[in-house]
């Protein structure tokens, strides 16, 4: 029988910092080629993830 390896490949990743602490926060980017802008809020339309660091803070990554 052979073995199940689980895929490590993520897609493109970069980091952002918390809004509210400045905790650096490893994300994956749908592109390599889009800006990741972070806001402390949620806003009504765009492509975005919804992110915690590492000290509870909730904070949302929008994709330009």
């Amino acid at each position: 029988m052979g073995s199940a390896s689980t895929p490590t490949d993520r897609g493109p990743v970069t980091e952002v910092a918390c809004p509210q602490c400045d905790t650096r926060v490893e994300i994956s980017v749908p592109d390599r080629e889009v800006d990741p802008v972070v806001r402390p809020y949620v806003a009504a339309f765009g492509d975005h993830s919804v992110v915690h660091c590492s000290d509870g803070h909730k904070f949302w990554v929008y994709y330009c």
